[in-house]
């Protein structure tokens, strides 16, 4: 038997085994009941039914909802458009990490040289470079460096080449109320070590007051960079041994921090030798594609895209943006986004009835949880010529419409015809529609408007449910979400009916952008999806500091202000160094050029969903 066999031969048992605990998963998959609410009812319900397990990119919950969104495109009589003449789009990204077996650690103690043990005394962290150093070991309190609150634990220290201790949380331990709370994130804490020039970090939990005195466990936060240094925990044991022959304990030094709020960092005459060695864990996923061609021939090579992402947070867990992160249970996604993606078919099956004028591609998306992989990826390996697209309509969560405005239309203001295409789309429906012209958000029309496509953003609002296991099928209002559905089929079918294709335009100003909690914006869109260093972007908010000072789309921050920016959360840390009104320096990489700009910051709002 051939690897192939074998695997075809895997997924059809795991079909089986799935149909034994679930009325969804049968052969009568691709032909649902007829009448349009009914269809989607069903479509619903199987995507969001337990046997899926939240339909995770890379997961087998999320391979068989694809494959059961292209036997529904196959059954349509639609053209396969993804890679090798199949419905599927495969692309590979980052899904976990763990330690590899190069991990090493010990000390040369006043008592003798010790060898940490992996698991029981150390381990490294998610965000760790891989990467060897030795040198003394200088304990630098909480690792915070505070302007505004008068604390630094590097004041007067010299770190440069030596391995840092610091510990967890902050003088007020892990209160979430701490006047410390923005400095406690361990990825804060190694980017403090690394620009003070520190060769790695060990980090431990403090013995005053320890809930658990284990090394940090490792925890993969879903950004694809690195610190840039290695980073170790180590047990509160391991920790306290470094203090021996000190004339004071570690529990002593950190009760003294605590009580006085006043750094104590001191070397320790210690020497640290070890090797981070961290494994990166890839999965594939896979967008699903298929093209209907146009009817016309002057316009039919043109395309008019519809896109939904099918993907969720499968079960949950650290690093998956779920709102109940302390509970292991299936994210079942109903709403967020099998509801979009029930309407996706079933305006696939309106259109191939009867094609319009143009032709039109329907895109499933993998990844748009993690950063919309799916999209992005989509945008940069097209089926067709880029030039050809004229539009793109995205549904996201379109099953909960409220009684006030139930449907919101983002990307109002990027094409010229938007507003009266959709006044006279709604003249007989009478839908309480809000519109938000900005073309950029939280979900994959962001992709193809970063690309200077017009877009429409169908979405009808966040609920209690988001991003918790309760976002279930018995929660989705499905004849409100049906007249989305036909008021979205119908502007798909009259944008590719249109006499001539719609007039892209950038937003002038699209809002704050930044979400809740910076107090500065520059108005940048990060690449969520970019494995190098520095911070990509896929787009720059119109109107925005960023705009006014010339950055651009496909620029990379890689420094801003006194901060080296290897990684997102670089970024994040950046912003909360500054005020508005300030002006800062932002260093680029365009191509093979650096670039300077001046950059004036505004005041920080709210941000998308």
């Amino acid at each position: 038997m051939t690897m192939f066999e074998t695997a075809q031969r895997l997924r059809h048992i795991a079909i089986a085994v799935l149909a034994a605990v679930s009325p969804f998963v049968t052969a009568e998959a691709a032909r649902p009941p007829r009448a349009d609410l009914e269809r989607l009812r069903y479509d619903v319900a199987y995507l969001a039914a337990d046997s899926l397990e939240g339909r995770d990119s890379g997961s087998l919950g999320g391979r068989l909802a694809a494959e059961f969104i292209a036997a529904r495109f196959r059954a349509l009589g639609l053209e396969a458009a993804g890679d090798g003449g199949t419905y599927l789009q495969s692309f590979s990204f980052i899904a976990g990490v763990r330690p590899g077996p190069g991990c090493a650690l010990s000390f040369a103690l006043p008592g003798g040289a010790r060898s940490a043990r992996p698991d029981d005394d150390f381990q490294p962290l998610a965000f760790s470079s891989s990467g060897s150093a030795s040198g003394e070991v200088v304990f630098a309190g909480y690792g915070v460096r505070a302007k505004d609150l008068a604390y630094d634990d590097y004041a007067g220290l010299d770190v440069k080449g030596k391995v840092v201790l610091v510990l967890r949380f902050s003088p007020d331990g892990d209160s979430p109320d701490s006047k410390f709370q923005p400095y406690m994130a361990l990825r804060r804490k190694a980017a403090e070590a690394r620009d003070a020039g520190a060769a790695a970090l060990l980090v431990a939990t403090g013995p005053v007051g320890a809930k658990e005195t284990a090394p940090v466990k490792i925890s993969f936060d879903a950004s694809f960079a690195d610190s840039g240094l290695p980073v170790i925990g180590i047990s509160t044991g391991l920790a306290e041994s470094l203090f021996a022959g000190q004339g004071f304990t570690l529990a002593e030094l950190q009760a003294r921090i605590d009580e006085r709020k006043e750094p104590a960092s001191r070397p320790l005459g210690v020497e640290a030798t070890l090797t981070a060695d961290v494994v990166q864990e890839r999965a594939t996923a896979a967008n699903v594609l298929a093209l209907l061609p146009g009817s016309d021939p002057a316009v039919g090579h043109e395309v008019v895209v519809v896109g939904a992402h099918y993907d969720h947070l499968g079960w949950g867990g650290p690093g998956r943006n779920s709102l109940a992160p302390d509970v292991r249970a299936i994210h079942n996604g109903a709403d967020d986004n099998a509801s979009g993606t029930a309407g996706l078919l079933e305006i696939a099956r309106q259109l191939a009835e009867r094609p319009p004028a143009r032709a039109v591609l329907f895109a499933a998306f993998s990844g748009e949880e993690r950063g919309l992989l799916g999209s992005s990826h989509l945008v940069q390996h097209l089926p067709v010529p880029k030039e050809w697209l004229v539009g793109m309509l995205n549904l996201d969560m379109i099953g909960r419409p409220k009684k006030g405005p139930g449907l919101t239309l983002g990307g109002f203001g990027t094409a010229k015809e938007w507003p009266e295409l959709v006044e006279k789309l709604n003249a007989n429906r009478h839908l309480k529609i809000a519109t938000n012209k900005g073309g950029f958000g939280a979900s994959d029309h962001s992709s193809f408007y970063a690309a200077d496509v017009p877009v429409l953003f169908f979405f009808t609002g966040a609920h209690e449910d988001y991003h918790r296991p309760s976002d279930d099928t018995g929660k989705i209002a499905f004849p409100a979400m049906a007249a989305v559905v036909q008021f979205a089929a119908d502007a798909a079918r009259t944008i590719a009916d249109l006499p001539e294709r719609p007039t892209f335009q950038k937003v002038a100003d699209e809002g704050a952008g930044e979400r809740r909690g910076f107090k500065v914006r520059t108005g940048v869109i990060p690449e969520y999806g970019w494995e190098g260093q520095g911070v990509m972007l896929s787009g720059v908010r119109g109107g925005s500091p960023a705009d006014k000072a010339g950055i651009k789309s496909g620029d990379v921050i890689v420094r801003f202000g006194a901060r080296d920016t290897r990684n997102i959360y670089d970024y994040m840390y950046a912003l909360g160094d500054h005020k508005p009104g300030e002006e800062v320096v932002v260093t680029v990489r365009r191509g093979k050029e650096t670039v300077e700009l001046k950059v004036t910051l505004e005041a920080g709002g709210g941000g998308p969903k």
